[in-house]
């Protein structure tokens, strides 16, 4: 999906995800460019995999929530970016985040709003902590978290080339 001008943009709201709303994902996961997907995923995956938009709209809100942002476009309801928090480990209430924007929509306050809600339905589902892996390469995103109060050095990466940040909920 081609994005207006910055000017001209339409109205962005965010909302849970649901079920329903797989092939509005499937379109947005297709959206993506592969640096993205890869940057999201941390792999080459194919934005077509039905277990994938699977995944993302089945959130339950307490193991799993996901929010979308969405713009009423010419052929009804675009998904322009996604988010959500996967808990981890149930005893210490400890949950990974994710959050991509298409490309085109990147810089547009998109992926603000998205962390907003989802660090607020983090909070209010009672986690204690969270956390996501960033490549190390990608400043933008480092830069992103840390405006959001998730810093680094609190959890060991996962592997080389990974930079985990996180920040914990009194």
């Amino acid at each position: 999906m081609d994005a207006p001008d910055v000017n001209d943009r339409p109205t962005v709201f965010v909302r849970r995800v649901r079920p329903e709303d797989a092939q509005t994902m499937r379109g947005f996961l297709m959206g993506l460019s592969a640096r993205s997907r890869r940057e999201r995923f941390h792999a080459a995956v194919n934005g077509d995999s039905p277990k994938l938009v699977g995944y993302l709209v089945s959130a339950d809100g307490e193991r799993h929530a996901g929010w979308v942002a969405c713009v009423w476009g010419p052929h009804g309801e675009q998904i322009v970016g996604e988010a959500g928090w996967n808990v981890v480990n149930h005893e210490a209430q400890s949950a990974e985040l994710a959050l991509s924007v298409l490309d085109n929509w990147r810089g547009s306050g998109v992926a603000n709003r998205l962390m907003d809600a989802l660090m607020q339905g983090a909070r209010n589902a009672g986690l204690h902590h969270i956390y996501g892996d960033v490549w190390d390469a990608n400043a933008r995103m480092l830069a992103f978290m840390r405006r959001h109060g998730l810093e680094e050095g609190w959890d060991e990466p996962p592997e080389p080339g990974i930079v985990r940040v996180s920040c914990r909920f009194e």
